[in-house]
């Protein structure tokens, strides 16, 4: 963290907009960041006993512990702009090293994308807030942000997130896809080449998020779930003859059958698709039980045992 990455360095460089100033700016944020890593879910019971945190942070930082307040009102100061540039040099420094020269998974750079909630409150909001209807029909606020992120062997690192944007001229917050394609982009304009494989669950088999993909030089493995998809109806009718049909294999006690095809198309995009059906059979207290997966990938050469995993 120190030596190759130089996080405590670039931390003590971060703007300090404070009238008070009796509490370092490295002993407020060093904290919040070991304590993220660690994944407290609350600052508030960390900060709440700073003695215990002397001891438990005696190597990190030295002098006075902060408490909850004061860490709070240095977070509303401090500047997102100068966290993202440090986690961006950070991304720099982790692909100029070539951590990840022998892959993730399969050999491959894969990385995953997905929205998750950060946020949400009845009672406060910002002026970036989305919002929806509750349950009991209260407007209820919340931040949503799109993060892409590497899967497989570690180490496993956040490549970046976006925020979503609240509503526009049509009365619509931001969607997840356009988030997630901002995002793609973003990342590629800053490093470059930085994963070969994206996977994504079922709500990313679009064909705009597969063409702004194959734009950028990446591949994509997505979930395939809904049955009223004409690209589901077709692969599967052509199973169902037993076309396709590969040699299966063993995960564990699991016995995975295989059916893989390629040649698919969806409507807007000219690339073509490779649609992959697993079937997972094993016996759980004497009984047999099974699970079934669908797989869409641009990847076309890929083993299917290795888009298994």
């Amino acid at each position: 963290m120190k030596s190759v990455y130089k996080i405590p360095q670039k931390i003590k460089g971060l703007s300090d907009e404070r009238k008070r100033k009796s509490i370092p700016l490295f002993n407020l944020v060093m904290p919040v960041l070991i304590f993220l890593i660690l994944q407290y879910e609350s600052f508030h019971t960390v900060f709440s006993a700073p003695e215990s945190m002397g001891r438990r942070l005696k190597n990190c930082i030295r002098g006075k512990i902060p408490k909850v307040d004061a860490v709070r009102d240095l977070l509303s100061r401090i500047d997102p702009k100068e966290i993202e540039e440090i986690h961006a040099q950070t991304v720099d420094i982790i692909k100029r090293n070539r951590v990840f020269r022998e892959g993730t998974i399969g050999g491959y750079v894969v990385a995953g994308i997905d929205g998750v909630e950060l946020f949400s409150s009845t009672k406060k909001s910002c002026p970036e807030c989305l919002s929806r209807k509750n349950g009991a029909g209260k407007t209820e606020y919340f931040h949503r942000s799109v993060v892409c992120m590497t899967v497989g062997k570690p180490p496993h690192v956040i490549f970046g997130q976006e925020m979503l944007k609240p509503v526009d001229g049509s009365g619509k917050d931001e969607g997840e896809l356009t988030g997630a394609k901002r995002l793609i982009r973003r990342l590629k304009k800053r490093h470059g080449h930085f994963a070969d494989v994206i996977v994504a669950d079922a709500l990313y088999l679009n064909a705009p998020f597969i063409n702004a993909l194959k734009e950028c030089g990446m591949e994509t493995v997505i979930r395939l779930k809904d049955e009223r998809r004409l690209l589901f109806q077709d692969a599967e009718s052509m199973f169902q003859r037993d076309e396709g049909r590969k040699k299966s294999f063993n995960i564990g006690k699991k016995r995975v059958e295989v059916w893989d095809l390629s040649g698919f198309e969806i409507a807007g995009s000219p690339h073509k698709l490779r649609v992959v059906r697993y079937r997972e059979k094993w016996e759980e207290k004497g009984k047999e039980s099974e699970c079934w997966m669908w797989l869409v990938t641009t990847l076309e050469h890929a083993d299917y045992r290795i888009l298994w995993r």
